[in-house]
């Protein structure tokens, strides 16, 4: 599978102007990964939850986790984020399912989910 980046906006959910990133789209991570520093000091961005994950070294990590608002494609709606340790930033699954999109790895690029599940 082909990796690609997606520019995103990151803000805190009062939606105050956003701090626009390039975010690696990782559809094998569950929640959406940016770095501490960036979330709680250039975003405002607090903590609400710890949970430990498994790495995909099999390692376990326990991390914050709090809402932030995400905008991709024109949309902005809230999202979970996880505050990741070093220079780490991931689009994962659940923003992707929250948005309505589909990773594209063959042109690179985010597209919208056509497929109405109820």
């Amino acid at each position: 599978m082909g990796t690609f980046a997606a520019r995103v906006g990151v803000s805190d959910v009062n939606g105050d102007e956003p701090l626009w990133v390039e975010a690696d789209v990782d559809t094998g991570a569950t929640y959406s990964v940016l770095p501490d520093k960036v979330l709680r000091d250039e975003v405002g961005v607090r903590p609400s939850v710890c949970r430990t994950f498994t790495l995909a070294d099999g390692s376990r990590i326990r991390l914050p986790i709090g809402v932030a608002q995400l905008r991709l494609e024109g949309e902005a709606l809230p999202n979970r984020v996880v505050f990741g340790y070093g220079n780490q930033f991931l689009l994962g699954a659940t923003t992707l399912q929250v948005f309505g999109l589909i990773a594209d790895t063959t042109d690179h690029r985010l597209i919208p989910a056509l497929r109405l599940t109820i």
